[in-house]
């Protein structure tokens, strides 16, 4: 039997099922931190490079809530933690003892941050209530822009605020209600639709010259027993009239996201499953499958994938082009156990994360160890005839130094391994024969390969394109 194609990802019932049967050769029916966005390779993920001021002992003493996912200038953009507005660029957190990191009067729980004619907006908790904060990028900070400047100016609800922009026209979640700021008129209108009571507005974004909200209700028993709703709403928010619904049922939505005129949705179904996908008229078409919800200040774009959190890791979501199976994997480590936001202002994914007292921002960088794969699980046995395993050819591209990777043979069900895992290395080396792998003394039954990086190198991958497994039949 040949493994190959590990572009196809998890298993479709991965989330379910550990030992798996269900997927092509090359699907996974669990792994960590492994890379297969390029079609045909199975390698590594990519690691972590702390930002230079990126921890407590620098710049970052709370866990920054949402990065801005375009930068407002070459190699600037902004990020908000619970109290602090932080200025960033692709390598440093900004620690000048001064500007920056800027404490925001009021602030609990910072929330969102975006760029709009010229200004950055940041949106933020307080002990009561909600503001939106203005800078100029310059020299000047209003904290309490949003109270005290703009024609309807007032207090903002204490929830999530995702906001999004169209010309002259910023489109903000505030809890129960949609709020709209027009810069031509300088008019604040914080409550302009109201979902009514127990909702919140999860996120929002702009597409096809149509607003895109979603909506959760507050008041579920359960976390997976949350109604939600889409809206559509006219592009020129004016008017209190929605346009259109999508029904989405008793789900709880955490993100939407535009990519190429379509609208992809992270939600948690009604069995706690949590899943992307797109809608499609007035319903929602499920594609892949996945363990822990998503916020709006968690998802980017990136290799023409959504890169997203989930739990304590990144995974993506997506194919390498259109001619590839939509597939999702796990793809890299986020950090400490608590994960916060992720975004991709200069093109490499950067992301938020707490332990304790410790915080890190950090960006995508070499190649991760932690990393493992297992393939499906593969029946063998055929009535009385069961297997036995000769030898295994695995294919890699040329290795650099130090690159390697181990492999085992897991039997039965995966209660037997099959003795020594085999080592795959050795410079400008791309073929690797293994042998030596015990057999169990019924007979292998199904069979999983189960690849590690432990013992890898951080600076060249071990990058695999085809597993090859050599055996025959005998009676038992």
């Amino acid at each position: 039997m040949v493994l190959k194609d590990f572009e196809q990802s998890a298993s479709p019932t991965a989330h379910l099922d550990s030992l798996t049967e269900k997927g092509g050769s090359g699907a996974y029916s669990s792994a960590t931190n492994v890379d297969v966005t390029t079609p045909g390779i199975l390698t590594q993920g990519p690691g972590l490079s702390t930002l230079t001021n990126g921890t407590e002992a620098g710049a970052i003493t709370e866990l920054v809530n949402y990065i801005m996912d375009i930068p407002t200038a070459t190699d600037v953009a902004y990020c908000i933690a619970a109290t602090k507005l932080h200025k960033i660029s692709a390598t440093t957190v900004t620690n000048s003892g001064g500007v920056f990191p800027r404490t925001i009067t009021g602030a609990t729980s910072g929330s969102s941050v975006i760029e709009f004619q010229g200004s950055v907006y940041y949106f933020f908790n307080k002990a009561s209530g909600a503001d939106i904060g203005k800078y100029d990028q310059v020299t000047t900070f209003d904290d309490d822009w949003g109270s005290t400047v703009p024609t309807g100016m007032a207090a903002l609800q204490s929830a999530p605020h995702p906001v999004a922009k169209k010309e002259d026209i910023l489109v903000f979640g505030n809890g129960r209600y949609l709020g709209t700021y027009v810069s031509s008129s300088n008019t604040l209108a914080p409550t302009k639709l109201d979902f009514g009571v127990a909702t919140e507005v999860a996120d929002v974004c702009f597409n096809a010259n149509q607003w895109w909200v979603a909506v959760n209700s507050t008041n579920a028993t359960g976390a997976n027993r949350t109604k939600s709703q889409i809206y559509l709403w006219d592009g020129a928010a004016l008017t209190s009239q929605l346009s259109d619904e999508v029904a989405v049922g008793v789900q709880k939505i955490g993100f939407l996201m535009p990519i190429n005129g379509t609208i992809f949705v992270a939600y948690q179904d009604v069995s706690g499953s949590c899943a992307i996908g797109y809608i499609s008229g007035r319903s929602i078409k499920p594609l892949v499958y996945f363990s822990s919800l998503p916020t709006f200040a968690q998802k980017t774009l990136f290799k023409n994938f959504i890169l997203f959190v989930n739990g304590a890791s990144l995974s993506v979501a997506g194919s390498a082009t259109p001619d590839f199976p939509y597939s999702i994997s796990q793809y890299a480590d986020g950090g400490f156990s608590t994960v916060g936001a992720v975004a991709a202002p200069f093109g490499t994914p950067i992301v938020a994360s707490t332990q304790s007292t410790s915080f890190k921002l950090a960006r995508l960088s070499g190649f991760d160890v932690t990393c493992d794969w297992r393939s499906l699980v593969m029946p063998i046995a055929q009535g009385r005839m069961v297997g036995h395993i000769d030898y295994v050819i695995v294919k890699t591209k040329n290795l650099g130094a130090n690159a390697s990777c181990a492999l085992q043979l897991e039997y039965n069900q995966a209660q037997v391994t099959g003795g020594t895992a085999q080592t795959i290395t050795t410079a400008n080396k791309r073929r690797h024969t293994l042998k030596q792998f015990a057999n169990p003394p019924q007979g292998v039954e199904d069979i999983r390969v189960f690849v590690s990086w432990a013992g890898g190198s951080t600076t060249n991958d071990c990058a695999i394109k085809q597993i090859e497994i050599i055996g025959h039949l005998k009676e038992m």
